[in-house]
């Protein structure tokens, strides 16, 4: 039977907490001495560690996710006051309900019954609030070492299905035949693919790069692309709101929009290729469509759709939970729709 992935982990971890909670309840009595000691622990000891325990958890799987790995602090200092309050108050009841069952070298007293349980609480507050706060340390230090990782793997795979010999044997032939027909286009071709191998092998390698850059290079890509299809295919591309403003990682866009080129182009007929780019607020989106087009032979169709593998992984580590993509396919026309929350 396959061994599920964590599954070991998990059950360490509970085993732990299980075995320190018993090891807090029991270790006690090995310091009392005399039998109504024990007894009164084991009655009122037992349950204000309970308590204790409770509030623990409390503030180790509620309260530190929910409002202060969120930045809500006001919220969480509420929340740890109305915890607080409310294992006094258990405290209080206990005490009440068992004040008659163990004699009591010790009067009731209500304002002290009331707050003996703050220390322990405050016990329970610094150990779960050090812990939670120590794991999210190594959980985010290990999520950035796999995503510079994995960034490192898709920028490798995207050079090698782009800045290969047949993208640029064919670059550099329709330019070739620009300049024998002295086209005034030959010197703004080779300024694209000088554009767009300089953003690749150099931009590329930053942490993160201006949208407006981004966007440069998409219709460089664009411009080049150009050059070798016929008048047939029609493309459409355009941005709204202002670039310039956003920040985003380099190269995440881009297998889309060489997704769309690569069977969105008919030599046959009419072809088209729309590209959007909307900054509103906090989101980003971005929509590329294009028509399947219809080939006959063979195709390369185990690389096809590594690009579209990559780049989901990559927004899977730098976006988690903050952003939406979709991919629509009725068998004529192929649509991607990415929204990113900033």
């Amino acid at each position: 039977m396959e061994e599920i992935p964590g599954l070991r982990s998990k059950s360490y971890t509970v085993l732990i907490h299980i075995l320190v909670w018993v090891a807090f309840l029991l270790v006690p009595l090995v310091f009392i001495e005399s039998a109504t000691g024990r007894e009164r622990f084991m009655l009122m000891g037992w349950f204000q560690q309970l308590l204790m325990a409770a509030y623990f958890y409390y503030n180790f799987l509620f309260l530190i996710p929910r409002f202060l790995l969120r930045k809500k602090l006001g919220f969480y200092f509420l929340m740890l006051l109305v915890g607080l309050i409310a294992i006094s108050g258990l405290n209080l009841l206990f005490a009440v309900s068992t004040s008659g069952l163990i004699e009591h070298h010790h009067p009731f007293n209500f304002w002290r019954t009331v707050f003996f349980p703050f220390y322990p609480a405050v016990m329970a507050f610094a150990l779960s609030s050090s812990v939670r706060i120590t794991m999210e340390w190594f959980k985010n230090e290990r999520q950035k070492k796999e995503m510079e990782a994995e960034k490192l793997s898709s920028e490798l795979a995207f050079l090698k299905s782009q800045v290969n010999p047949h993208f640029l044997f064919n670059i550099l032939n329709n330019i070739c035949s620009l300049a024998r027909k002295k086209s005034d286009e030959t010197e703004n071709a080779i300024i694209k693919l000088s554009q767009i191998m300089r953003y690749m092998l150099q931009d590329s390698k930053d942490e993160k790069v201006s949208l407006e850059k981004e966007m440069e290079y998409l219709q460089s890509y664009i411009e080049l692309q150009r050059l070798r299809l016929p008048e047939t295919v029609k493309i459409d591309f355009s941005t709204e709101g202002r670039p310039e403003l956003y920040s985003i990682e380099p190269l995440l866009l881009i297998p889309f929009v060489e997704n769309a080129f690569k069977h969105g182009v008919s030599y046959k007929g009419l072809s088209e290729i729309k590209i959007r780019l909307i900054c509103a607020g906090q989101t980003l989106s971005f929509v590329v469509e294009n028509h399947i087009a219809k080939r006959h032979g063979s195709t390369d169709e185990q690389g096809s759709g590594i690009g579209l593998k990559n780049v989901m992984r990559r927004l899977e580590l730098l976006y988690p939970g903050k952003h939406h993509l979709k991919i629509s396919d009725d068998g004529g026309q192929y649509k991607v729709e990415l929204d990113i929350h900033f």
